[in-house]
């Protein structure tokens, strides 16, 4: 924990982030006799944008029934991150932070990997800024690996533990590197909702999503 200052940073009063949540809200239109003539479409109330208190899900930065408020850099991530499928309706919020929040910024070195093939020759031995570099990349990529249905609640229970560390030591927000989106998008886990306030929302569908898949490995052939 000696070297967490160097990574210390403020999100500022005023600045919007961005909030996806599944599905959107449809009413019936009717006119003045009471015939049903359309439907209007909006995105979710407020209080349907944040977690609710007590009944949360856990994800990497809290377990159940602790709620923290994740929010994303721009609208982009903040989408990919709800994994829709093409045609998906999304409701969309724009979140305001209300007071500067001191951040944990995670991010710096992402996606390196935090075990260097140096470590593996025992005739070198790491510095110790290769040893914290390693440490902090590892951190980050932890808690960027995306949440799926099919986790164990036991996985997300080393960065839990890590959050809970970094909130008593005086943090409102930790900010790590988005797997989706664009090179420029960043998810917040922000600690205490009253801090965020849900400006906005609107009904949005998604009208495609991009693969971008590389082989990692040679073929097989099957002998006939």
């Amino acid at each position: 924990m000696a070297t967490i200052t160097q990574r210390d940073g403020v999100l500022q009063a005023g600045r919007i982030f961005y909030r996806a949540q599944r599905g959107v809200e449809w009413e019936d239109r009717q006119d003045d006799d009471g015939n049903w003539i359309g439907e209007d479409v909006y995105g979710f109330g407020g209080s349907r944008m944040k977690p609710l208190i007590n009944r949360a899900k856990e994800g990497r930065a809290n377990p159940a029934g602790i709620p923290v408020l994740y929010i994303g850099s721009n609208l982009d991530t903040a989408v990919s991150e709800v994994r829709p499928w093409v045609g998906a309706e999304v409701s969309i919020a724009r979140c305001k932070i209300l007071r500067p929040l001191r951040t944990l910024d995670l991010s710096l070195g992402h996606g390196k990997s935090s075990f260097k093939l140096k470590f593996l020759n025992p005739d070198l031995e790491p510095s110790a800024e290769d040893k914290k570099s390693a440490v902090w990349t590892g951190i980050d990529n932890a808690f960027s690996k995306p949440v799926t249905l099919s986790d164990d609640a036991a996985d997300y229970v080393p960065t839990q533990i890590l959050a809970e560390l970094f909130r008593s030591n005086g943090y409102d927000a930790i900010a790590y590197k988005s797997q989706f989106g664009d090179d420029d998008g960043f998810n917040i886990a922000v600690f205490d909702l009253d801090a965020v306030e849900i400006a906005t929302c609107a009904p949005y569908r998604v009208k495609s999503i991009k693969v971008d898949a590389e082989q990692i490995g040679n073929d097989w052939f099957r002998s006939q």
